[in-house]
């Protein structure tokens, strides 16, 4: 046996490699520990950082979507909201009103009956005779906190006060058009939590949110449901979006699907769950919610989708209907009842199926309503987009004025407009019964005339109402704003308007029998007047416009010069035209609603006023991009606008529109009939123009004069304004103070004498107003073995009158004016020469030099 022998020193040795190994080992491991508690530490440090960074995102971002919601409901939800609006309606004492007639334009502005908070524009408490309205008091335009609008018999407002203080005013909220610009939409009402049927908030919630009256905004088991749903079964399947995420998705964000929007969303619905009680937040939904198109009208709201797919009130909805109206709202145009009726059953028969799941129906109900024929009522005309001619108009103005500005998304901004929605129903009527009767009476079955109106205020060139065709889902073309037709005899007041601002009077004497002119050196035209029918005597200017002659018209305006009758017709507004003489006879073709804007300018002291639809635009903050100011040009002196309003008011009362005048009293009207292929009527009150035409899309000649065809609409329409809004009327014209008001004899154009058989009281400036009698009905006259139909037409008359310069006058307001003072007012006046063949003529013409 081996014995093994080692020194000390080797041993001593073994112990310390031993011993360092062991050190070592144990520093290893403890290293090891240390990594590990700083990698822990390092892990705990960031997850407290990652906490904290998103606690205090989270915290930023909820104080950011708070301003935004917080800035909204300030604001009023629904006014807010981005989107087309009506002019807001006033109301004053005195105005024709009942009182179930402003419950319904409250509902439709977005107030609430009873009490309500204020996400609404207001509320109001309607009583026997009386209304109690209580503001959105950010948007009121009162410091009242309650209204009282007060009711007599004779259904007009009676009383209105604030607080109990009188008010001479009050304006309502404004009542939204649409809230896209590409979308029509009739008329809406607010709807409150207490106005939805138990059934069919039922189907809703069953279908869209089963746990929504107990989630606060974003629901994470129902977005694991949908998961496991939609995975198994399309047709089955639901969102993970809860109703009040669906809320601010269609009013508060822009449809595109982004990471980002859909974090925005969320945080929006969780704050907006703590502004608002879920009725409030459920009531909304419910009258935001997009429910697809039926013709030419985007439904919005289940109120308005009860009326548009089923004509009935929502109180009125069978379950099956709601249930059908609740299955639509995940694929509006896949589930629409009327275009798709077997996958609208089909979802139906979804949301019963969900309702009785969760014990909302029983199984009997459940089986009736799924056996329960789909019967979608047809299409009414009340059910109609509302102004949706208007809308198109607007949309294209909008477009101008928003292409130089940074606002690239439309849907960010409000567009207040101003039209009269009452207005507009009128301006409806108007049309449609006109067109009624019309195809009553046409011999052409097979082709129906179309129609359009525009009402315009002249000091602004608002425009007050619009109507561009017999119906928007039969012809989408806008004929107020993009048909060109030939206006016919209502372009004449332009030729007029050119002569007298040349210096020509309106009693110069031009013959009425059948003419011929030259022009372009050899070129010839015969008009003929109306019918082939003259009087073959001389006639003043005034009774040619009057009775709309067109030989007489077209000799004024080839006296007065066809490219100075142009240039005139285009500081009008309207196109430019070649300068032939047919030019007098409005053969140049023009739009209804530059025509309207065209006559603007007689109604206005001469300024005319170009249209306008926008009042203002605003981003979603409510700062101004466009505050619109009336754009306006001053074309003829107001002398001149108001002679021809003094001629134009001789057409209703005794020319080619009577018609009008028994029906429209106690207001000034004047105006003009047109007849080309189509029937016109363009006529005015100091406060409101209004242009009508009547006629084929083809062009066909429509067989009626514009009295026969447009006068009828016009009357209506402006019997309804007025009565309406006695603003718009007014009982006479306002003259300036250089016109003044004579006595003439109508065959002469001289001043009338006692023996005159005839008198007639016009509106002339002194520097034109006749100084002698009639030598007609006068022995005593100077001229008195004279004979007026011996008179030379106009053009022997004025040719040896030298050209002047126009001269200033300061005179009172006009008042008759005796024959002793006119006969001092001088050669610049009517007065009577001898012509080159020997004769005694009258002479009633000063012509002055025009840089026209």
């Amino acid at each position: 046996m081996a014995i093994e022998v080692t020194s000390i020193q080797e041993r001593r040795h073994r112990r310390i490699i031993k011993k360092a190994g062991q050190v070592f080992k144990h520093g290893a491991h403890a290293a090891r520990l240390r990594k590990r508690r700083l990698i822990i530490q390092i892990i705990i440090a960031a997850f407290v950082i990652t906490i904290g960074t998103a606690i205090a995102f989270l915290s930023l971002s909820y104080i950011s979507y708070s301003k935004i919601v917080d800035a909204r409901l300030a604001n009023g939800y629904l006014t807010s909201r981005a989107g087309i609006y009506a002019a807001p309606r006033t109301l004053r004492v005195g105005q024709t009103l009942t009182r179930d007639g402003l419950v319904t334009l409250l509902r439709r502005a977005g107030y609430i009956e009873s009490s309500a908070s204020d996400v609404w524009n207001g509320s109001f408490i309607a009583q026997e005779d009386s209304i109690e309205i209580r503001p959105h008091q950010a948007g009121a335009n009162t410091p009242a906190k309650i209204v009282r609008v007060g009711f007599n018999k004779k259904n007009r407002i009676a009383e209105l006060t604030g607080d109990g203080a009188s008010l001479e005013a009050y304006t309502l909220e404004p009542e939204v058009l649409t809230n896209d610009a590409s979308m029509k939409t009739g008329q809406r009402a607010a709807l409150a939590y207490k106005d939805i049927p138990q059934p069919l908030m039922q189907a809703i919630l069953s279908i869209e949110d089963r746990r929504f009256f107990e989630h606060r905004g974003l629901d994470l088991f129902g977005i694991g449901r949908a998961i496991l749903r939609n995975a198994g079964d399309n047709e089955r399947g639901q969102g993970g979006s809860t109703i009040t995420q669906q809320l601010v998705k269609n009013t508060y964000l822009s449809p595109e699907k982004t990471f980002q929007r859909k974090y925005a969303e969320a945080m929006l619905a969780f704050t907006l769950e703590r502004r608002l009680s879920k009725e409030d937040i459920f009531a909304l939904y419910c009258n935001e919610i997009y429910l697809g198109q039926r013709g030419s009208i985007g439904v919005r709201g289940v109120a308005q989708a009860a009326h548009i797919f089923f004509g009935k009130e929502l109180k009125d909805l069978t379950l099956s209907e709601s249930a059908t109206i609740a299955g639509m709202i995940q694929s509006p145009s896949r589930y629409a009842p009327d275009r798709h009726a077997e996958a609208s059953i089909a979802r139906r028969n979804t949301v019963l199926s969900a309702m009785l799941r969760d014990g909302a129906i029983n199984k009997e109900q459940a089986d009736a309503a799924t056996s329960e024929h789909l019967a979608v009522a047809p299409l009414k005309d009340e059910g109609d987009a509302t102004a949706p001619y208007f809308i198109d108009y607007v949309n294209r103005v909008v477009e101008a004025k928003l292409a130089s500005s940074n606002q690239q998304d439309e849907r960010a901004v409000r567009i207040y407009t101003t039209i009269d929605l009452d207005l507009q129903q009128l301006a409806e009527a108007a049309i449609k019964q006109q067109l009624e009767r019309l195809d009553k009476t046409s011999k052409n079955r097979d082709a129906k005339p179309q129609a359009a109106l525009v009402a315009i205020e002249p000091q602004t060139g608002n425009v007050l109402a619009m109507v561009g065709g017999r119906g928007y889902e039969e012809s989408q073309l806008n004929r107020a704003t993009d048909a060109l037709r030939q206006p016919g005899s209502v372009f004449k007041p332009f030729v007029y308007a050119a002569a007298l601002e040349t210096g020509l009077s309106p009693l110069t004497m031009y013959a009425d029998a059948p003419q011929e002119f030259v022009y372009d050196r050899h070129a010839k035209y015969r008009p003929a007047n109306y019918g082939g029918g003259y009087s073959m005597r001389d006639v003043t200017l005034r009774t040619a416009l009057v009775k709309s002659l067109n030989v007489v018209t077209v000799d004024v305006a080839m006296r007065t010069g066809l490219k100075r009758v142009a240039r005139y017709a285009q500081d009008f507004g309207l196109p430019r035209s070649e300068a032939y003489p047919s030019l007098a006879l409005g053969t140049t073709e023009a739009t209804p609603l530059a025509l309207a804007s065209a006559y603007t300018a007689f109604a206005n002291a001469g300024v005319r006023a170009e249209p306008n639809p926008i009042a203002r635009i605003t981003d979603a903050s409510g700062l101004n991009l466009v505050n619109e100011e009336p754009r306006t040009r001053k074309v003829v002196d107001a002398s001149t606008a108001y002679m021809i309003t003094d001629m134009l008011a001789d057409v209703i009362d005794h020319g080619t529109a009577r018609a009008a005048r028994g029906a429209v009293r106690r207001t000034a009207i004047a105006g003009k009939t047109g007849t080309s292929r189509d029937g016109w009527f363009v006529g005015y009150t100091p406060n409101l123009v209004v242009a009508v035409w009547i006629g084929f899309d083809d062009n066909k000649q429509l067989g009626l004069t514009g009295a026969e065809a447009a006068l009828p609409a016009w009357t209506q329409f402006v019997k309804g304004a007025v009565e309406l809004r006695p603003e718009l009327g007014g009982e006479s014209f306002a003259p300036p103070a250089e016109i003044i008001h004579v006595d003439i004899d109508p065959e002469t154009g001289s001043l009338a004498s006692a023996n005159c058989p005839h008198r007639q009281r016009i509106a002339i400036t002194r520097r034109l107003a006749p100084n002698v009698e009639c030598y007609m009905h006068d022995d005593s006259s100077l001229i008195a073995e004279s004979n007026i139909y011996d008179l030379p037409y106009a053009g022997d008359q004025t040719a040896y009158i030298p050209e002047a310069t126009p001269v200033e006058t300061h005179a009172p307001t006009p008042r008759e004016i005796s024959k002793e003072e006119l006969r001092d007012l001088g050669s610049s006046s009517t007065r009577v020469v001898t012509d080159r063949r020997g004769r005694s003529v009258l002479v009633n013409d000063m012509r002055v030099k025009s840089n026209r």
